[in-house]
């Protein structure tokens, strides 16, 4: 009788375990704490100033979930390709996690007596807990120690981890849309919110700053005030990128200044490359996990788009009260005047009406204001073709279920077709109802200008150009780098077009 019960002991004790490799190494997890296992993803958002082992984030059904470099934390050799990897995703105290390994193994019921736990020594825990001793002992495979997993220093913490509920997700149609700048930095994608961006220029020859350091590059005259300027790669903690082969000021330069105000300073942020305008709800942001409890999360949440990598949205007041902008900025502001009294009065009065525009290209430069655009996306691969519809209408696109008409805007002011969609972006404005997406060559900037620059377009040049855009453009500006910006004001455009299709 005893016997009988000693072995339904055993196999009461006994523990299902899921085997998957590293290289040459086989290491095995409780079966109850994976929740499943799926390949690697196509997309991976990088994320700034995150611990090494941590290899990004990827969208998992609406979920962020942290990838996790196991080979780094174990001091294995680094395989080079992610070709038929999987992600063991785990649960923890801190939420839901991704393990990294080369391959699956099979799924194990170990009796008690064929495991062995470790104790804790002192410091750090192991990565290994234990073993199971398999094949009376011919086979050794390691226990992954979910205790030591959690344990990790700058562990993701989640921030709103579950998945929107239906309401939440109502609730997110019908909230207010809001406009966020993007931009890259070497791989990362990121986004600023419109209104934190006072505007953004080129690449100019940078002043010397006694402040001057890896991180800040130098400094800028903008219109008489004193610019730092930050690398921001290297804020990050992004590798270094590689020095430019493009002189500053070069057209062909993608760098660009993304220039934003701390109290009474502007200070600018050294970008890769100025991409889009996005379009975003509050509600529909995937959040972000923090790493670092004792500093404040510099990122709002995540811009999830279909085919499309991901954005992280940078939290404006986070970037403002971090300690090193505060020092960069205090510092240049203490040491240079920005300009004299009579200087900066003449400067408030010709302030007093300054507007912003949206820069691009359509034959020449030209300039929408930035409160008549709702979004800039891409030229759509695919869209319907309704019958019978005018020739500069390239189509109907369906956008988050709205109906957006694409307007080729070539094609209605009469000028040569497009040479190359690849660059083309569409600048998505509404008429009441309406929506309609205009396709121009590329976008170029965002500059802020003084309403009193503007002047009327001459007259013999009014005459040049086709009677359409006549009605649509009427003034221009010149701009610092003594280029000449035409301003298309969309409002009489988009009455027309809301005419035209009723």
């Amino acid at each position: 009788m005893e016997p009988s019960i000693a072995s339904s002991a055993r196999r009461d004790a006994a523990e299902m375990f899921g085997s998957f490799h590293l290289g040459d190494t086989e290491l095995v997890l409780p079966v109850a704490a994976v929740q499943e296992v799926v390949n690697y993803p196509s997309v991976v958002t990088q994320v700034p100033l995150a611990p090494t082992y941590l290899l990004g984030l990827f969208n998992l059904r609406g979920r962020l979930i942290p990838i996790i470099h196991l080979g780094q934390l174990l001091g294995l050799p680094e395989r080079g390709t992610r070709a038929g990897a999987k992600i063991a995703i785990v649960e923890c105290r801190q939420g839901r996690l991704g393990l990294l390994f080369d391959t699956t193994g099979e799924i194990l019921r170990v009796p008690g007596e064929q495991r062995v736990m470790f104790g804790e020594g002192e410091g750090a825990p192991s990565m290994i807990g234990g073993a199971l001793k398999l094949d009376g002992g011919q086979r050794i495979l390691q226990i992954l120690s979910m205790d030591a997993l959690q344990r990790l220093p700058d562990m993701p913490m989640p921030r709103g981890d579950a998945p929107a509920s239906e309401p939440m997700r109502q609730r997110a149609a019908q909230g207010q849309r809001r406009q966020g700048v993007s931009f890259r930095v070497l791989d990362a994608r990121l986004a600023l919110p419109m209104g934190a961006i006072h505007e953004i220029i080129r690449v100019p020859e940078l002043l010397t700053s006694v402040l001057a350091s890896e991180l800040c590059l130098g400094m800028l005259n903008l219109r008489g005030n004193t610019v730092p300027v930050v690398d921001f790669a290297r804020f990050l903690g992004l590798p270094a990128a590689a020095a430019s082969a493009v002189a500053p000021g070069d057209f062909d330069d993608p760098r660009r200044i993304v220039v934003l105000r701390q109290k009474d300073m502007d200070f600018g942020l050294l970008v890769d490359d100025v991409e889009s305008i996005v379009g975003y709800r509050d509600e529909e942001l995937l959040a972000v996990p923090s790493f670092h409890a004792e500093q404040p999360q510099l990122f709002t949440g995540c811009i999830s788009r279909p085919d499309a990598p991901d954005i992280l949205l940078i939290d404006e007041a986070a970037l403002l009260s971090d300690a090193t902008v505060a020092d960069i900025t205090q510092g240049h502001r203490a040491l240079y005047a920005l300009e004299s009294a009579s200087e900066r009065d003449q400067g408030k009065r010709r302030g007093a009406v300054r507007e912003t525009y949206v820069t691009f290209r359509l034959d020449q430069l030209m300039g929408m204001r930035i409160d008549q655009l709702r979004e800039v996306i891409d030229f759509p691969a695919e869209m319907m073709q309704p019958p019978g519809a005018p020739d500069y209408v390239r189509g109907i696109l369906n956008l988050r279920r709205k109906l957006v008409t694409i307007i080729d805007m070539r094609a209605l002011y009469g000028m040569k077709s497009y040479a190359d969609m690849q660059a083309a972006k569409v600048l998505v404005v509404e008429n009441g109802e309406d929506k309609f997406g205009l396709v121009v060559d590329a976008i170029e900037n965002i500059v802020t200008i003084d309403a009193a620059d503007k002047l009327g377009v001459p007259g013999v040049l009014r005459n040049q150009i086709d009677p359409t855009l006549r009605n649509d453009m009427r003034e221009v500006v010149e701009l610092p780098d003594q280029r000449t910006l035409l301003l298309l004001d969309a409002a009489p455009l988009k009455e027309r077009l809301g005419a035209r299709v009723h």
